[in-house]
Parts: C-alpha cells; structure tokens; sequence
C-alpha cells in the first residue's frame, strides 16, 4: 500500500484516483480537497467554479486526508496581491508547513510506500525510510540546478524579461529542500526524459529514476467537428498559458514581429507573470486574453488551428497532450515532454529553444499546408494524446510500482 501526499493541486488527484482504482493507496495527503461525496454532487449541480476544482469524480470519504489551513495563507494572498513574490512565497511556506505536518502522519501508517511531491515531502522522506518504508519523490518539472543555469542564463540574455521568469529564484531553506530531495529519496519518478536528464546532471543514479509522464482529462476535451479549411484566412495560432519568458514567450513574439506577416495570427491566453511592460511593446502582434478555466480552455481550442509553446524550461507541458488531443498539432521545443511525442512534421514539430528563425518556419509550414495535408496531421495528433489518457496512467502506475517492488 501507498501513502500519497502532495499540499497542492495539479495532477496529484488523478495520481491518487489510479492508486485507488489499483487497491493500492493507503491514504491521500493533500491541503485542500472536497472529500465528501454529498459535497462534491452538490457543487457539481451548482456549478461552482472555485470548488469544482478541488476534487476529483470518484475520489471521497476516509482514504482522503484534506487539511485546509495550509492553504488558507495563499489563496488570501493570491486575492490580495494576485501572481506575485508575495504570493509564491506563501506557496512554499504552505509546502513546509504540510511536510512537516506529513513527516509525524507518515509514522502512523502501516503503509509501505510513500509517495510524495517535489517541494513538500523533504523531511516526509526521511522519516518514511527510518520507519522501513520505500521513499518515492515525484518531479513534475526538472531539477532545481537546471533550472537556475537555464532559466539565469535567460535572465542575462533579456534582463527586461527577468521578472516574468518563475522558478527561478527561491528562499535558501526552498531551493535546499528542492535539491535535496531527489538525493534523499529512494527512488524519483520524472515526467520527462528533460527532467530525468536534469536529475542525472546532477549526480542522482539512473538506476533510482523512473520516467511516469503526467495525463490529462482526455473525456474533457472534445476533438472538435472536422479541420476548418485555411483557405482565404489566416491560421490561427495558440499560446496558452503563464506569460513568461520561462516558456519563451519573447522569442514567439519575435518570429511574428519580424517574419510572419499575413499568413498567421497570434492568440494569446493567460495571465501575465511580472509587470508585463516588455510583453505590451509587442502588442500589435498579437491578440490577448487573460487566463481562463480550464474547462472553458478545453472548449475555447476549437477556435484554433495550432499550438505553439516554445518553452525554455518545461518538465513536461500537460497543455501539450491536451491541445493535441483536441486536433491542434504543437509546436514545442526538447525542453519539454513534446520530444517524446510529436515526431516532427507529423503530429507537430519540435524547434530548438531561443530559435526565432526555426519558430517562424514551423508556423509557415502549417500554414501553407493543403487542407488535407493538415487535416492528416490534425488527426495523429488526437491518435498520439489518447496514449496519455487516464487508462494509460494508471497502466503506467502498476507497471512502475511492479518493478520497484521486485
């Protein structure tokens, strides 16, 4: 049995809905979640939009463990002071907060694993393996060293940009714990072949890492009515997401500023990270909208032809699979979870990072396809996101805690 423990959202509900459904979760940790099965009907026909995205249909009663107080600190600062310093900062106070909490529960299960979530399980794994437990620490993103070469060596190279990038600079005890952790556990679940590399880079075995890339709600996401022709319009192109130069936001403005001009439009949805008076001098090249729910997202890809996330630094990119699984090929670069799926030119393209020029090529191929031509990529890319589906997840779940139970 499992003892999963994650003081966030994300994708740790899903992770612990497979567990479930494999008789294998002991108890699931988390800061903030709907556990009773009357509530979760009740905000489901209400139609509550702030609650309906803390649970998970399916996922209830005892084997849930809620503890709200972690998180009261945030969301209060997150109103007050919105996508700020201030506010990231009571992330990570919420996420020591929880591992200290989870280091004295961890003791009390008679589990014999326990699973924990880059961040908030540093001391958590230390005591689960002084009680005989195997340690498991699950990265979503890459390690916290590339991260700070990658992303500061961005910082340099644009320092106007500098305050768009997160995880980048973090408090002294955070940024030890963010290291510390894959070290100290005993083995170290990645989402990527980027973020297992990063972990290699910086001296963990590879023998301790095992690669379990993330899913999505694919019976959220409709494929759409057949691909509109581009004949006599535009292609219409996606970002979506943080606008951050950490995704490479900088360098997609630029290929439409300098290269595209009338055979493409940029639309661009998500809340702006920083003070976002770079991201305003490009303002005649794009179409803006601020973040959304990601149901409406899910609905909102039907207006679009393509993808395009030219990420610096990525673990994996769960919009990815996501667009993909709607009919938008994706254009992405091998810092992220895109290398492993999309085989350039046939479900999407892969771009090296900082390559404007490669960028803009990309964009230009789609949209001097045929209708046909297109519409033959559209559909292996719908073929390649069901792969990452929940079925798929929770086969990938056996199969990792199979090996390391042998």
């Amino acid at each position: 049995m499992i003892t999963l423990a994650h003081s966030g959202k994300q994708h740790s509900y899903l992770t612990a809905l497979s567990l479930l459904e494999l008789n294998l979760l002991d108890r699931y940790y988390t800061s903030s979640y709907v556990g009773s099965k009357f509530l979760q009907n009740l905000i489901i026909k209400t139609g509550n939009s702030y609650f309906s995205k803390r649970f998970i249909t399916g996922l209830n009663g005892n084997k849930v463990c809620s503890n709200w107080r972690f998180e009261v600190k945030e969301v209060l600062y997150r109103k007050l002071y919105g996508k700020t310093e201030k506010s990231q900062n009571a992330v990570y106070h919420r996420d020591e907060l929880f591992d200290i909490y989870m280091s004295k529960q961890i003791l009390k299960r008679k589990s014999q694993m326990f699973w924990g979530f880059q961040g908030s399980c540093f001391e958590t794994l230390k005591y689960a393996k002084k009680s005989g437990k195997t340690s498991i620490v699950e990265l979503a993103t890459a390690h916290v060293t590339a991260a700070k070469n990658i992303l500061g060596e961005e910082q340099r190279l644009f320092p106007e940009w500098a305050d768009s990038i997160d995880n980048l600079v973090f408090p002294i005890e955070y940024e030890k714990r963010l290291r510390e952790e894959p070290h100290v556990a005993d083995y170290v679940l990645a989402a990527s072949e980027f973020t297992k590399q990063s972990l290699i880079d910086d001296g963990i075995s590879e023998d301790k890492i095992k690669i379990l890339p993330l899913c999505f709600c694919a019976d959220q996401i409709k494929s759409g009515p057949e691909f509109k022709s581009l004949k006599n319009r535009k292609l219409k192109v996606l970002y979506c997401g943080t606008v951050t130069q950490r995704k490479g936001i900088k360098y997609l403005l630029d290929a439409f500023a300098n290269i595209i001009k009338d055979s493409a439009e940029l639309h661009i949805i998500g809340n702006i990270q920083g003070n976002g008076e770079a991201f305003k001098k490009y303002s005649d090249f794009y179409n803006y909208s601020s973040g959304i729910p990601q149901s409406e997202l899910f609905q909102k890809y039907q207006d679009y032809d393509i993808l395009v996330l030219p990420t610096i630094f990525e673990g994996f990119g769960l919009v990815i699979p996501e667009a993909m699984a709607a009919g938008l090929p994706v254009i992405t670069t091998s810092h992220s979870f895109g290398a492993e799926i999309i085989e350039h030119r046939k479900n999407g393209s892969i771009v090296p990072i900082r390559d404007v020029e490669s960028l803009a090529n990309e964009i230009m191929f789609y949209a001097q396809l045929s209708d046909e031509e297109f519409n033959l990529i559209r559909h292996r890319a719908i073929a390649t996101a069901k792969n990452y589906d929940r079925d798929n997840f929770r086969n990938r779940i056996k199969i990792v805690i199979d090996n390391l139970q042998r």
